[in-house]
């Protein structure tokens, strides 16, 4: 054992990136020790140009770049370097460094480490510190204690923060029971304080309104998740979460907290474990779903609700001042060959009445995906929101205390793969089509509506024999403004055909011509370009890349310059 605690202790040191899964100790003999992988990559990028632009580069660069990977007993270690006449440094693409070693139903965290436990508590906080979960059988246990965030002071430079924040330290713990896909129940509590000596007196000031000093703050979260399954299967469900966050923003004050603001029980049990005055909030957020999913198919209706000013240390974003009631079916028919979903319900804000405007919304989508016969299939998606904000309290008089607008977006793609012994052809369509309507009659709300118009349709055609594969594709955008319309359209066509033995050799042509149409100036962007590469054995690779661009529109204006560009990068790559 004492041969696998040096390497164990140098892997918690050096760690890994933040993405990476759990270290399995288990297998930790069966690895190798220490391996090093990457690439090495150098490229030469030639330049030129004519017209009235200026220089996007200069006529002649080069880069070298490497990603060295160190992997010690699991554990990856990313770097990376460029070298360039413009640039040179070496990076560490990963600062934060964590790693979470698993032993059968044990893990350790350590390091940085971003959880979620719950959606309303600990909900994808990034940690630096150290913790633990245990979930023999259906028992789940967590601790995690560290720093949520790091002090940040103002710029001496600029005098700008970035943003201010205190150092801010905590905890966050879970405690559970149940399997997540059939019935569970989940307890989670995180607690947050900022440390007011992390930083001076003068940036607190600097970062004040009007003079005043920042104040640290404090804030403890209690959560609970629950999903209790029905029937033989558990495909009948009803789940929740729920969470109340007592946030203290101004530590130290004197202000008294009163009997309405918390009750006295909360304050004789919860002040044991939070600061409470009279800057303390309590705010409150629930959700609660029921319904029938079984295989993708079912029916769910979810109603969320979350109170304004409502948020957790342990979370960087909550859409607070929202409650929405959504229903959610999704089935199958024809033996999978017909797919339906949707989402519809409605939204508001202003929970507690306490804005002048209210905003309701009528919030939909539905997709379907046919499958018609092995060959041939059709995608279709619409989405439907509608917004009417009406001043509370205000008698509907004239549309200047409205804004009511509505935006739909629908789209089609049908698709056809037709697979032969010596071809292949594959056609596929999309039309998406979206507004943005004002209801009422305002005339600057009028200013903002639009209409967008996109599709496309391409073809690909795959010959067998000589490994030749050919593609067009026509594009067409029209935008309606009340300004006036852009539009373009145009043609791409591209053919690529691998050569030599193993297909060490490829070379790709592709060209394109395009139509535009300013505010009623036409133009037009032509262009050309080749891209080859090859490849020596398993670790030496070459290409090239060549384009050429036009722009030509009839008129040389600032705006719309005329101008012709070329670029050609010559590369080479390593991989070790």
């Amino acid at each position: 054992m004492k041969h696998l605690l040096r390497p164990l202790l140098l892997a918690a040191l050096v760690a890994g990136s933040p993405a990476a899964g759990a270290q399995d100790l288990a297998t930790l003999a069966q690895q190798k020790p220490v391996t090093l992988t990457g690439t090495l990559d150098l490229r030469t990028v030639l330049y030129g140009y004519s017209g009235s632009i200026t220089a996007r580069r200069k006529p002649v660069s080069y880069v070298l770049a490497g990603r060295p990977k160190l992997n010690i007993y699991g554990v990856a270690v990313p770097l990376e370097f460029v070298v360039s006449e413009q640039d040179r440094a070496v990076r560490q693409p990963f600062n934060q460094f964590g790693l979470s070693p698993t032993y059968k139903w044990a893990t350790a965290h350590l390091g940085y480490r971003n959880l979620t436990w719950s959606p309303f508590t600990l909900a994808g906080h990034t940690m630096l510190g150290a913790g633990l979960e245990l979930n023999p059988g259906k028992f789940h246990f967590g601790l995690m204690v560290g720093r949520f965030a790091r002090a940040t002071a103002v710029d001496a430079t600029t005098g700008l923060t970035a943003p201010f924040a205190f150092s801010r330290r905590g905890f966050a713990a879970r405690l559970g029971v149940g399997t997540v896909d059939k019935s569970f129940i989940d307890f989670t509590i995180v607690k947050g304080r900022d440390d007011s000596s992390s930083v001076s007196r003068q940036d607190r000031l600097a970062a004040g309104a009007n003079g005043t000093l920042v104040q640290p703050a404090e804030n403890l979260a209690l959560g609970v998740g629950t999903r209790l399954g029905f029937g033989k299967n558990k495909y009948w469900f009803i789940d929740g979460d729920a969470a109340v966050s007592l946030f203290t923003r101004r530590l130290g004050s004197r202000l008294v907290l009163g009997e309405s603001t918390l009750p006295s029980a909360v304050d004789n049990t919860l002040g044991r474990l939070i600061s409470l005055n009279g800057s303390t909030e309590a705010y409150t957020a629930w959700q609660a779903g029921a319904g029938y999913w079984k295989n993708g198919r079912g029916l769910k209706v979810r109603y969320r609700r979350i109170s304004p000013g409502y948020q957790s240390m342990g979370a960087y974003f909550f859409q607070d001042d929202v409650a929405n009631l959504t229903v959610s079916p999704s089935f199958a028919l024809f033996k999978q060959k017909l797919r339906l979903s949707g989402s519809f319900g409605v939204q508001q804000d202003n929970l507690r009445g306490q804005k002048q405007l209210t905003s309701k919304r009528l919030i939909g989508s539905a997709s379907a995906s046919a499958d018609f016969t092995e060959r041939f299939g059709v995608d279709l998606n619409y989405t439907n929101f509608t917004t009417d904000q009406q001043q509370a309290g205000a008698v509907q008089v004239a549309d200047s205390f409205r804004l009511a607008q509505t935006t739909q977006s629908f789209s089609v793609a049908p698709r056809y793969v037709l697979m032969g012994e010596h071809y292949g052809h594959a056609v596929l369509l999309s039309v998406d089509r979206s507004t943005l309507r004002a209801l009422g009659s305002n005339v600057l709300d009028k200013l903002g509506e639009f209409t967008a118009l996109n599709a496309f349709l391409n073809y690909q055609l795959t010959l067998v024999a000589p490994r030749l594969t050919l593609g067009a594709t026509y594009n067409y955008t029209e935008l309606d403004l009340s300004q006036g319309t852009d539009l373009n359209q145009g043609l791409q066509l591209s053919a690529d055909r691998p050569f030599l033995k193993r297909d060490a050799l490829r070379v790709g042509l592709r060209g394109s011509w395009l139509a535009a149409r300013r505010f009623g100036e036409p133009g037009r962007i032509t262009g050309a370009g080749l891209r080859t590469t090859y490849r020596a054995g398993q670790h030496h690779s070459f290409r090239l890349d060549a384009a050429y661009t036009a722009h030509q529109p009839n008129r040389d204006t600032p705006i719309s310059p005329r101008y012709t560009e070329a670029r050609a990068e010559i590369g080479y790559g390593f991989t070790f």
